[in-house]
């Protein structure tokens, strides 16, 4: 029997050895933003991400944050405008300057899922009532911050 490497299966393969198939296949993982926000902020401040289509899959090993040290007790919510801590909640930004997985608030299980899901809504078509694309916001939250910067990388793929 052949020795199987990596995580996609042709569907004979998986038909063969019993793998799952992943219909993902043929959507190779981008950079689908990648910017850097230096300034001085309010508490409940937001700073926009990016918008992406709903049914973009973010890969949770490349994506990333990166912030300074924003100041006493602040820390960073990832999500939209209705579920507004779905991805990230809570991310201590005002410890030290670090990074951090700005899915880190969502299940294992569920990050292979597309944004609408994973944010939480009931349905592709509920998503898109909100708006034709989805975007993600990183808000300041719990204290007034102090000037600082935010980064951010997001690699996914569009299904």
């Amino acid at each position: 029997m052949a020795t199987v490497i990596g995580v996609y299966a042709t569907a004979a393969l998986a038909a063969s050895t019993g793998l799952v198939a992943d219909a993902r296949i043929n959507s190779p993982v981008r950079r689908l933003a990648h910017d850097v926000y230096t300034g001085d902020l309010a508490q409940n401040d937001a700073v926009s991400l990016g918008k992406f289509d709903w049914d973009t899959i973010l890969d949770p090993a490349l994506s990333i944050v990166e912030f300074t040290d924003f100041g006493t007790s602040v820390t960073l919510d990832i999500g939209d405008v209705t579920y507004p801590t779905a991805l990230c909640v809570d991310l201590d930004i005002a410890t030290a300057a670090g990074t951090a997985n700005p899915l880190r608030s969502v299940s294992i299980a569920d990050r292979r899922k597309p944004l609408w899901s994973m944010l939480g809504y009931a349905s592709l078509a509920a998503a898109k009532a909100v708006g034709a694309r989805c975007e993600l916001l990183a808000s300041f939250k719990d204290a007034n911050p102090a000037s600082g910067t935010l980064g951010w990388t997001l690699y996914g793929s569009a299904q």
